[in-house]
């Protein structure tokens, strides 16, 4: 592209980049890197740059930094041959991983809704996938539906034959489907049994957990008192709560031979009691059905990259020394296809666990501002409403806000948690949810 042709902001950068080469060529090697990375803060979608920086830091032996930077590349130019032969050349498994991640598509399954002005904007689902492709449970479902083969596996209907798993009362119409579906495959239960080694090996868990303190002795005393009362409501195991500094947007639910749970201590300065309540309700949901289980395995399998990585991802990369080889002797193909099962199942099991939360508090709005609360930064957002939260994305068509990639996790996503609220301020005039409160 031309000069005539480039913006203000790429000019800048480039001219930025011309002062980095010519620093390094007078071997200001330091310097050089300094002045590509604000040639980035420039232009964030400037690739020469981000190349120049890749093959730097892979010159230099610092591997985290060049395959940082071929990631940010590759999505922003997911078909750029060289690119990926260059990433390849760096990290051939990285490189696997994030072009599994990739072609995993975004799971479109949102109908079109009649009933609520929330959600006016919803669209039909992609014609691809609108002859077998049930709506997520929107304004205009009534019942329970099934969702099409074409968007999670190709198998034939006669080759699934597993047991039924149950809903709880408040599920997604289509999660316990999807279980079903993760559950009818071998990997994925070899997976579920690597899993359960980590649950039972108590050293890990004296090392993962060795910062993580008591709710009471924390001073977060009424905590005991508020996870009696959501357990109630949901008929939940009680279990034992642990708090950890700074705050977690996964689900911390540890299915061990003593569920435990962890919470980050500043869910505790921006949540008041309904709040709280919600989010105890989420969280108490992992622990029925076995859905802290499933969760855990399709987190492994998806293999999200994380720029920080937290307590959550600790376990899940603890977990690799339980699960080795569950993909071996599984063709790629299929690897993506498990991979694509699980992130659908994961779209379908956070609504599920709103509705948990919901249930608990019995308040729409503040735990629709929850949602919005926990997948920001809860100290900075502890005064934010739902309402505000979702005028960031109001130029997104709603139809739009589900069909994120595997990329993106459906937990903490910040345009998925739009759609969760939309989503869950209708659950909440349904006939369902007003049954289940009585």
């Amino acid at each position: 592209m031309g000069d005539v042709q480039e913006s203000a902001q790429r000019k800048a950068a480039r001219t930025k980049m011309r002062e980095a080469i010519e620093q390094y060529e007078h071997r200001r090697v330091d310097h050089a890197v300094e002045l590509m990375e604000e040639a980035l803060e420039l232009d964030p979608s400037f690739i020469e740059p981000r190349k120049w920086l890749a093959d730097h830091y892979a010159a230099t032996g610092d591997h985290h930094l060049a395959v940082s930077q071929y990631e940010s590349m590759l999505r922003q130019e997911p078909d750029n041959e060289e690119l990926w032969a260059g990433f390849r050349e760096v990290d051939a498994g990285a490189a696997d991983r994030l072009y599994r991640l990739q072609h995993v598509a975004p799971d479109p399954f949102l109908g079109r809704a009649t009933d609520t002005s929330d959600l006016d904007d919803f669209e039909d689902e992609d014609e691809e996938f609108a002859e077998d492709s049930a709506a997520v449970a929107g304004p205009a479902a009534t019942t329970a539906t099934t969702a099409g083969s074409a968007i999670f596996l190709d198998e034939d209907e006669d080759e699934i034959e597993a047991a039924v798993v149950e809903s709880l009362p408040w599920d997604h119409e289509q999660d316990a489907e999807m279980r079903e579906r993760l559950g009818q495959i071998p990997a994925f239960n070899d997976v579920l049994d690597g899993f359960q080694l980590l649950w039972d090996d108590g050293s890990t868990w004296r090392r993962l957990l060795r910062d993580a303190i008591p709710s009471f002795d924390a001073g977060w005393r009424e905590l005991d008192g508020v996870m009696a009362t959501a357990a109630g409501v949901l008929k939940a195991p009680v279990p034992i709560t642990l708090t950890i500094e700074g705050h977690s947007a996964c689900p911390l639910a540890l299915p061990l031979h003593e569920p435990t749970l962890l919470l980050g201590k500043h869910l505790r300065e921006a949540l008041n009691p309904h709040e709280l309540l919600f989010v105890l309700g989420w969280h108490l949901h992992m622990f029925m059905n076995q859905n802290a289980e499933f969760a855990w395995a399709a987190d492994h399998i998806i293999e999200r990259h994380k720029e920080q990585v937290g307590l959550h991802d600790q376990i899940v990369e603890a977990a690799g020394d339980f699960t080795v080889g569950w993909d071996q002797g599984v063709p790629r193909e299929e690897v993506v296809r498990i991979a694509k099962l699980c992130h659908a199942w994961e779209q379908r099991a956070v609504l599920s666990a709103d509705r948990a939360g919901l249930l608990c508090c019995e308040d729409p709005e503040g735990a629709c501002r929850s949602i919005a609360v926990c997948v920001g930064d809860p100290l900075r957002d502890r005064t934010l409403s739902a309402d505000k939260y979702l005028e960031q994305f109001k130029d997104v068509p709603a139809g739009q806000l589900a069909a994120i990639s595997a990329s993106h996790d459906p937990w903490t996503d910040r345009q998925y948690a739009a759609y969760r609220i939309q989503m869950l301020r209708w659950w909440a005039t349904t006939d369902d949810y007003k049954r289940l409160i009585k």
